[in-house]
């Protein structure tokens, strides 16, 4: 029975595995009934995703650039592969937007989707090694006050899982799922037809990767257990790997021996705030529009919700955190999408475009009195 976080964040990342998963999703999509996509919803979604391919342009530079300016290494094909792979993807994607009548917007979407989340979390585990380097003080001991402050009882919350087998089986699963999840909002949103939809879901998680590495340089922590002092006795079911992960890792950051960083083998060093809480709010999001997937879709971002501070040793300010920060995250994109859209009449449509453009502004300007 174990729990695992950061470990799927890198299994999402590993170059080796893009081919096939690529090739495995795009023989599975040509046998499933694909919903017709109106050109608007497509040209949204393009306007969309070239955004998002310069906010990650911009994150990859930054990581480049600390690469330069620190002692930190990469192992060259690993990370080559990761992004020739993508490129491959991008770019057929793209060919597959401005075909004319043979334009395929859903494997458009498809394709820019995956090569972008990819991108988007190898690049945040990457950073994440970077930005703990840094070695500031870490605030565990400050983010338990927090908790204690809430009234949050970890102990008592690790006991009452830890007493029961059936529970860390279904903790653990909703877990591991923040993985396989994406896999299902990648190919399904472009299938149905929401081809705008991914795309803000890939802008939306871009920036939460971006604000995540923001906030792990300023508030760097190990984790709950090691806060409280916990050892493997005080919880002899359960097997916190993620958390173990971290633990393992960021003594060797902080200290300067661990400077040589593998794209297959990276965990992702986050603790403050959660990825996994951020995930939860943004899958949920990014699904919602497909209503006879709610139910499943709320179960299970629950479950992942409710087994991140025993799965990954997080506070629960952590969670807190996580939560806020893809909350902005989506508010952003929803916003830029909305622009987007709004630019694009402006062009098209000189007195349509006008019209939208302040029903926009009034609408905005009504939700700040709000």
């Amino acid at each position: 029975m174990e729990m695992r976080e950061r470990t799927t964040m890198s299994e999402t990342a590993k170059g080796g595995l893009l081919p096939d998963f690529g090739s495995f999703w795009l023989v599975l999509a040509r046998a499933i009934p694909v919903k017709p996509q109106n050109s608007s919803e497509t040209a949204a979604a393009w306007s969309v995703f070239r955004l998002n391919w310069l906010v990650l342009a911009g994150l990859w530079m930054t990581f480049g650039l600390c690469l330069l300016l620190t002692d930190f290494r990469v192992r060259s094909q690993g990370y080559i592969a990761l992004l020739c792979v993508t490129l491959v993807y991008g770019c057929i994607g793209y060919a597959k937007a401005h075909s004319g009548a043979r334009a395929k917007p859903w494997l458009f979407s498809f394709l820019t989707g995956l090569a972008q989340t990819v991108l988007a979390f190898s690049v945040l585990a990457s950073l994440s090694y970077i930005v703990t380097a840094a070695g500031l003080p870490l605030q565990d001991a400050n983010l338990l006050a927090i908790d204690q402050s809430l009234g949050f009882d970890f102990r008592h919350y690790l006991s009452f899982v830890n007493d029961r087998p059936w529970l860390i089986t279904v903790l653990g699963f909703g877990y591991r799922s923040i993985a396989w999840s994406i896999v299902v909002i990648v190919v399904a949103l472009p299938l149905l037809g929401h081809c705008r939809r991914i795309a803000e879901f890939n802008l939306a998680i871009s920036l939460t990767a971006a604000l995540t590495c923001c906030m792990t340089l300023i508030v760097p922590a190990v984790g709950v257990y090691y806060a409280l002092g916990l050892t493997p006795s005080d919880y002899p079911n359960l097997l916190p790997q993620a958390y173990y992960d971290t633990a393992r890792d960021m003594p060797l950051v902080r200290d300067g021996t661990l400077r040589l960083l593998d794209i297959s083998q990276l965990v992702g060093i986050v603790t403050f705030p959660s990825f996994h809480a951020a995930a939860v709010v943004l899958y949920g999001w990014a699904l919602w529009p497909l209503r006879w997937l709610r139910p499943f879709n709320v179960i299970l971002n629950g479950t992942m919700l409710l087994s991140t501070p025993v799965g990954g040793g997080h506070f629960l300010i952590d969670i807190i955190a996580g939560i806020v920060i893809a909350l902005v995250s989506i508010l952003v994109a929803r916003f830029v999408a909305q622009r987007a859209d709004t630019l694009k009449a402006l062009d098209q449509r000189p007195a349509e475009g006008c019209s939208a453009f302040l029903k926009t502004l009034r609408g905005f300007h009504q939700h700040q009195r709000a």
